[in-house]
């Protein structure tokens, strides 16, 4: 049994990253495992404990970050903490599972400078809106931004989009469906992949790109 492999989805807030990882996570059972993110941010309305986020205590977040228990983590916005928890990306590589991760830009570029033996098993794939303003309609769908948390989102994105390129695939998101298609395409290829052929660079999904 070969060891798993460790998916990282990345894109700007409202993208729908965490809809197209639950689905796949739904359709390849067993052998895909997605890894819940640890944070101290308050659930929204309908989040679940332990599915959505892991939810915990600011205490108990830097208690773990001293113990080296994360992956990668960040304090995004200086508000909240995040973290990816290691020992369950740990297990799902040796018991040959592989692993999918929703990790921000910043978190990518920290786990290929502190946990370099990884990046050869790693396939990164950023998920970026046709055009912003469809972002800003997502987002403000979405009913849980307030104006200033909105904006603050809307430059994050740009700025997280200028690390696109530095991704093994860019998908430019359309519909649902569309979008999981196109991750699937993905994780079918690369979940068979024998690790000592190449990566494609990118590979985009045929749509416009952003403006």
């Amino acid at each position: 049994m070969g060891f798993g492999k460790i998916f990282i989805i990345s894109g700007p807030a409202g993208i729908g990253k965490s809809t197209v990882c639950n689905r796949l996570v739904e359709s390849y059972g067993g052998n895909l495992k997605r890894i819940v993110t640890a944070t101290t941010r308050p659930p929204r309305p309908g989040e679940v404990d332990g599915i959505d986020y892991c939810f915990i205590d600011e205490v108990t977040f830097l208690k773990y970050i001293a113990e080296e228990k994360f992956l990668e983590y960040a304090n995004v916005h200086r508000k909240y903490f995040y973290g990816t928890p290691l020992a369950r990306v740990s297990s799902n590589r040796r018991h040959g599972i592989d692993s999918l991760l929703i990790i921000d830009v910043h978190g990518v570029r920290s786990i290929r400078r502190n946990f370099r033996q990884l990046v050869e098993h790693m396939v990164t794939i950023f998920i970026m809106p046709e055009r912003l303003e469809v972002l800003t309609e997502r987002l403000s769908l979405r009913g849980s931004e307030k104006k200033d948390d909105l904006a603050q989102r809307l430059q994050s994105a740009k700025d997280e989009i200028k690390y696109a390129k530095d991704y093994d695939y860019i998908v430019v998101s359309g519909t649902k469906e569309e979008d999981f298609i196109s991750m699937q395409t993905i994780y079918e290829w690369e979940s068979s992949r024998p690790e000592c052929c190449a990566k494609p660079w990118h590979w985009i999904q045929p749509k416009k790109q952003l403006a």
